[in-house]
């Protein structure tokens, strides 16, 4: 089984599980006891400050939503691009902050790349795998502008399920050249 921690997951059309549909997920852990994501592009509705008060005392300074990460209820974890803050290292430019003490240091500063999730999605053993099998799941290697881009949720979703489409053509079909424009071909 090879490992898709650093990845997306992006949810094909055929996913219609209401939890999942139109999400993309940064998949943080990856093993053989199974997987932990963050859905990176469904809002809660709610701003950090919200919700800051019921967290910790400590200031917050960073403005912005608390994401939706999955239907697991859990504590709050962050997203960021500050290794000394990471608890989880997802790839060599994105983090993990699942403890307190880091996420008030994240918190309290505007420094870097931060966002902060209310939930998680978790697979048990082999269940993502066969939901690969499945079709429910495209994958993307993650990378900063998909987590901290400023483009739309609805937009992030079909952007992502475009790029990883051509990805899995690119990977069965040795294509040479693909012109700029289709159309043009």
């Amino acid at each position: 089984m090879e490992s898709l921690q650093g990845h997306l997951l992006i949810a094909s059309q055929r996913l219609l599980d209401p939890n999942f549909a139109r999400t993309i997920v940064l998949i943080a852990v990856h093993g053989e006891e199974g997987a932990l994501g963050l859905i990176v592009n469904r809002d809660a509705g709610m701003s950090l400050d919200d919700i800051w008060d019921q967290i910790s005392q400590a200031q917050c300074l960073r403005e912005g939503t608390v994401r939706h990460g999955g239907p697991v209820s859990g504590t709050l974890m962050a997203v960021h691009d500050q290794r000394p803050l990471a608890n989880l290292v997802v790839t060599d430019d994105l983090f993990v902050a699942t403890e307190l003490s880091a996420m008030e240091l994240l918190a309290a500063s505007n420094e870097g790349q931060a966002r902060f999730y209310l939930g998680h999605s978790g697979w048990g053993p082999g269940q993502l795998e066969n939901e690969l099998a499945e079709g429910s799941w495209l994958v993307l290697p993650a990378s900063p502008e998909n987590i901290f881009g400023d483009i739309d949720q609805d937009t992030s979703w079909k952007h992502c399920l475009v790029e990883a489409g051509r990805r899995q053509v690119r990977s069965i079909v040795p294509i040479r050249h693909v012109p700029e424009n289709p159309m043009m071909n």
